[in-house]
């Protein structure tokens, strides 16, 4: 039995020997209408249907347990081998409605500042689990908005992440703007190259860390982890490719890259890309013994510098589901 579910519609149409137009219809059923049953697909004939059925299912994931406070809820999935996964609603105002999505079960890249990252690795996730996360999300609220930016690297799981993507912006799925799915990645050279020749216009963002290597491999200690140098030489290819912005995601921790030499350098390293930088307050997690560095002093800092600066709202911090909290 296949998963409906992981199947792009050009992909569905090699797997069944039906005529287009009702493959596009067996595509809205999963994807727009977020159907899970097949005897619900109505739009098709029962023999065709019963001949799906012998053949495919649609899967789901169960809700372990959900968290909520005033803007935000925190839903934590069960997958089908027991493993543990947490997705992030979070509704930002009346149009945009933003779902934090997981792209594995665990991490390896080992962030200091980061909850997932003491879990370890175990897998990555398929890409009917990453559509799974949205949907359960989408069957009460209309997405605007999906950041790859829960549990795991998503360029390490690089083709799942943007087959999904591809999904979640099919004008048959629910038709999510391509500019409004971005990824996080720590410097992944490897999957920025390819997101590179991406025809669709999704974007990335690049969690810095620390503008001196030294500093950012203690606090990012992956051995594929390329210099800042490299990366940023990477970038500029990306952006000659495709003249985007860039994100520069930076969580400030206090005592390890707030100094105002750390801050000099993040502006140089700013300056050399077309890029926004994105300050970040630390989130508490258990056991952690960092604590936040002072936004506010850090993004006057980086102002002087005739930058475009943001401080990133922050949501659920109650219920662990903030950045960097995500530990199932």
């Amino acid at each position: 039995m296949q998963d409906l579910r992981s199947f792009s519609q050009e992909e569905l149409q090699t797997k069944i020997e039906l005529k287009p137009f009702k493959i596009k219809e067996i595509f809205k059923f999963i994807h727009q209408k977020l159907g899970t049953n097949l005897d619900d697909l109505t739009t098709i004939k029962l023999a065709e249907r019963e001949m799906l059925q012998e053949k495919f299912f649609i899967s789901t994931l169960t809700p372990a347990k959900s968290q909520k406070d005033d803007k935000t809820e925190k839903v934590t999935f069960k997958l089908e081998d027991g493993s543990i996964i947490e997705a992030v609603f979070m509704d930002n105002d009346h149009d945009r409605k933003t779902v934090c999505i997981s792209s594995q079960v665990g991490c390896p890249i080992g962030c200091e500042f980061c909850a997932t990252g003491k879990l370890g690795f175990t897998r990555n996730l398929t890409v009917a689990e990453i559509l799974s996360q949205v949907y359960y999300f989408a069957k009460e609220h209309k997405i605007s908005n999906i950041v790859f930016m829960g549990m795991g690297e998503p360029f390490l799981n690089y083709e799942n992440v943007l087959k999904a993507g591809k999904i979640l912006n099919n004008a048959l799925g629910l038709n999510i703007a391509a500019r409004k799915l971005v990824y996080s990645t720590v410097g992944i050279t490897a999957g920025i190259k390819k997101f590179a020749l991406e025809k669709e216009q999704f974007r990335f963002s690049w969690s810095l860390a620390a503008p001196f290597d030294e500093a950012r491999t203690n606090l990012i200690p992956f051995p594929g982890l390329k210099p800042i140098k490299e990366t940023i030489n990477v970038i500029k290819d990306y952006q000659n490719k495709t003249k985007r912005r860039v994100t520069i995601e930076y969580v400030l921790l206090q005592g390890i890259n707030d100094s105002q030499q750390d801050l000099e350098e993040l502006a140089k390293i700013a300056r050399s890309i077309d890029s926004h930088i994105n300050l970040i307050a630390y989130n508490q997690s258990p056991g952690s013994k960092l604590t936040s560095g002072d936004v506010e002093k850090a993004f006057q800092t980086l102002k002087k510098f005739k930058l475009v600066v943001t401080v990133r709202r922050s949501y659920g911090q109650k219920i662990s589901a903030a950045c960097g909290q995500l530990a199932g």
